[in-house]
């Protein structure tokens, strides 16, 4: 009943070991639903940042096409800019003309008023007034009454023409002057409108190429966001693959530790048939000093079938020792110095007495272990 009791405590501490394997597995799918929920919130920020970077590219575009319109609409306006120049030039140079006759008949006004002056002075010297009759009838014959009829009226048509020259004159110098500002005002008019008209132009293009510059920021800000985001996703991902394959190695190790329970439990169900048939000596909590070699499933003519039906080749891993049964019942879990936990599922023709073969998985680490002296506690 010992014996069934040991393999009993053997079973129990493997399904222990089961289960806390099973909650390590569970903190593995937790941290690996975990990564994909963070990888799945990155690809949507990812998504969401190419998204503003195609609408600001298509928007920068847009601004590009409106900086070379204006630029456009200034290479094309700049005939009527030229013709507008002409225009200032030929208007200057229209004012200098004006103010030039300007200056002339204002010289030939001071030399009427002059004249009038003189002759002003002359009245005031005869007493004020010029009589005519006198000098008609002061003639000596008819032919000199003649000639001083003519000189008279020469002396009052040269006045009559002197004075309407002289506000024609003036009147002209009023007219000149009143066109020169007209003109100044017409030259005042077209320089504000070029001037505005170029201001307009020149700030519309100051100002699509600031909204330009601010949409290239915001795009660096943006490629500069995506390249942390891929970085992010990049590291979660290789830390996907670590944890996969630590779910991959731990299912593998529960893989092998359901067969060696179940192993277990079909040596404890022999032991009781055996043992309803013939008694076996009972050795639980026994140590001993073992002679112990290695053997592996790949040899010459192997099978990798225990004999307990173990299949080595499929599990490779697997802790198994063949023992003669004698000494070490088949079934029994067996600690072994430096080499662990096994169970007793083999053996062999040159397995005697205190002696021992210890399952490894490849030629080089059989002989790595070569033949040594170790002990052995039959639990």
């Amino acid at each position: 009943m010992r014996r069934l009791t040991v393999i009993t405590l053997a079973i129990s501490i493997i399904f222990g070991s089961i289960f806390g394997s099973i909650q390590v597995f569970a903190a593995e799918k937790d941290k690996l639903q975990d990564i994909k929920e963070q990888r799945n919130q990155i690809q949507e920020n990812l998504s969401g940042a190419q998204s503003q970077i195609e609408s600001i590219m298509a928007e920068i575009e847009e601004i590009n096409n409106e900086i070379n319109q204006v630029i456009e609409e200034i290479a094309n306006n700049q005939e009527l800019i030229d013709r507008t120049e002409g225009k200032i030039t030929n208007t200057i140079v229209e004012i200098g003309k004006l103010q030039e006759e300007i200056k002339e008949l204002e010289a030939d006004i001071e030399k009427r008023q002059e004249i009038l002056k003189e002759r002003m002075s002359s009245y005031q010297k005869s007493g004020g007034s010029i009589n005519y009759l006198e000098v008609l009838f002061g003639a000596q014959s008819f032919s000199d009454f003649i000639s001083r009829i003519t000189m008279v009226n020469t002396i009052t048509q040269s006045d009559t023409d002197l004075i309407k020259n002289l506000e024609t004159d003036i009147k002209s110098v009023e007219e000149k002057k009143l066109l020169s500002l007209d003109k100044l005002d017409n030259l005042n008019e077209m320089k504000l409108e070029q001037e505005q008209t170029l201001a307009l132009v020149e700030e519309q293009k100051q100002q699509n190429e600031a909204r330009r510059d601010s949409l290239q920021t915001k795009q660096n800000d943006l490629l500069a966001i995506i390249e942390k985001l891929k970085k992010e996703d990049s590291s979660l991902a290789r830390v996907e693959s670590d944890v996969k394959k630590q779910i991959a190695a731990e299912e593998a190790r529960k893989k092998r530790e359901r067969e060696l329970a179940l192993l277990a439990k079909e040596s404890t169900e022999t032991t009781e048939s055996n043992q309803s048939q013939k008694p076996i000596k009972h050795v639980a909590g026994k140590t001993l000093t073992v002679t112990a070699t290695a053997y592996t499933a790949n040899c010459k003519g192997c099978s990798g079938i225990t004999h307990t039906g173990i299949d080595l080749k499929e599990n490779p891993d697997s802790k198994v020792i063949a023992v003669d049964p004698s000494v070490i019942p088949l079934g029994s879990v067996v600690y072994v110095e430096g080499y662990g936990y096994a169970i007793a599922g083999d053996t062999g023709s040159a397995i005697k007495g205190n002696k021992i073969d210890v399952f490894v998985p490849s030629r080089a680490e059989a002989l790595k272990w070569g033949v040594r002296r170790v002990k052995i506690t039959i639990q």
